[in-house]
């Protein structure tokens, strides 16, 4: 089956073929566009999707975007357009890539910022060594970064509520980087974790868990406080399906065509391991061209058939966009679930918290 990407242009210009290919939007950073120059060495994940049926993806990611950005009309009025305009293909859903910028956004931030402000501890700040690397990090400054993504996340479900209720959002964790100094090929950059890894003194031999613990961190605020907050929400867990690059190499190594990017061909491996199937079962019910006349959403109809296989397979299944919309006015501090701490504690993998 064919994924075939459109711009914005091909919307405006009627270019697209949505008689042939499912309506599909999308958003987000570099790991949804391609990851930097050049682009034929890093591709995207969005391009290696494969969801069993043709696909149309009109996309407005872009290497660099903010999550905390994406909702916003000024700054991305064209996507809002394309979601608020009528006579706007009935999209499918939604695809997000985001989150990692500003994750690294928190974590270049100099050791002026305040605590809660920045994820990396200064030298003279860090805690007890028995929690592991996580002895490295700040938690107020990771609760007040998932705060900050949360919001955006409330305002793209509203978006997605106030024009396509029956769409679902997907969206990817990463897969576990190693930090190194391989920056953009032939670009002016210099890597973007090494760097600042390097000036809080953590010691090199703890780079690459420190950064699995970021991971697994990011899968934890998706899977139980993001899931639990807004409906109709999948999140594709990405970690693992890729070699990671070698320790101390700076340019292309294994599945990773830099730091922080993979290769064309590791995007292709990434998603055949960790997204096509769930992808091609949640699919199963998208049609092209307009949405056929039904009392079931077609969003809805995908995500009660994905939980059917996932059943069947044995894995663990997402609720129905019914069972986890909560209030709108709920807070954004809420949505932790009983359980949640033993989520948290497998997904550090031994790292405890710091405080």
């Amino acid at each position: 089956m064919t994924t075939k990407m459109y711009s914005n242009e091909d919307l405006r210009q009627g270019r697209t073929d949505f008689n042939q290919f499912v309506p599909v939007i999308a958003h987000g950073d570099s790991w949804g566009s391609f990851g930097s120059l050049p682009t034929w060495l890093t591709g995207s994940l969005f391009n290696a999707l494969d969801f069993g049926k043709d696909v149309g993806i009109v996309n407005y990611a872009m290497p660099g975007q903010l999550l905390r950005d994406l909702p916003d009309a000024k700054k991305f009025s064209k996507f809002n357009q394309a979601m608020t305009a009528r006579g706007a293909p009935n999209w499918r859903a939604l695809m997000i890539s985001g989150g990692g910028n500003d994750l690294i956004d928190w974590i270049r931030r100099s050791p002026g910022f305040d605590l809660s402000q920045r994820i990396l501890r200064r030298q003279d700040e860090w805690q007890d060594a028995s929690l592991g690397v996580a002895r490295y990090l700040s938690q107020s400054g990771w609760t007040n970064l998932c705060e900050e993504l949360m919001e955006a996340y409330v305002k793209l479900d509203a978006l997605r509520d106030g024009n396509f209720a029956g769409m679902v959002i997907i969206t990817h964790v990463y897969d576990y980087m190693t930090p190194r100094f391989a920056p953009v090929i032939g670009g002016g950059s210099n890597a973007w974790m090494a760097p600042a890894f390097e000036m809080a003194g953590i010691p090199k031999g703890d780079w690459n868990a420190v950064a699995h613990v970021l991971v697994d961190w990011f899968h934890d605020f998706l899977e139980h406080q993001v899931k639990a907050r807004i409906g109709g929400f999948l999140v594709l867990d990405t970690r693992g399906g890729s070699t990671p690059a070698a320790p101390g190499t700076t340019g292309v190594s294994n599945d990773w065509a830099n730091e922080i990017h993979l290769t064309a061909q590791g995007y292709k491996k990434l998603a055949a391991a960790t997204c096509n199937a769930t992808l091609t079962a949640l699919a199963q019910t998208w049609t092209t061209g307009e949405i056929a006349a039904s009392d079931t959403p077609p969003a809805a109809a995908g995500l009660r058939a994905l939980e059917s296989a996932l059943r069947e397979s044995g894995q663990a299944s997402p609720k129905s966009a019914k069972a986890m919309k909560k209030a709108p006015d709920a807070p954004a501090k809420k949505g932790k679930k009983t359980g949640q701490k033993t989520a948290t504690k497998a997904a550090t993998k031994g790292a405890k918290r710091p405080r």
